[in-house]
């Protein structure tokens, strides 16, 4: 998808953006030392109200544990 909620065309720095959203996600699916998971779950956080406050993606993060 590349445009945001609103069907406006994404720009470079946001396509970025949600890129790292998504790895992120992705990291988080595999078994992680908890070190690592927890703090990979607190970037998650805050790339994800980016993602939000931009109306790139709208997802509840609580469904996924974080």
């Amino acid at each position: 998808m590349n445009t945001d909620l609103l069907n406006r065309p994404q720009t470079v720095q946001e396509r970025e953006i949600v890129e790292l959203y998504e790895r992120l996600r992705a990291l988080l699916r595999d078994d992680l030392p908890p070190c690592a998971a927890a703090n990979l779950r607190t970037a998650l956080t805050a790339v994800a109200i980016v993602v939000t406050d931009l109306g790139l993606r709208f997802e509840h993060l609580l469904d996924e544990g974080v």
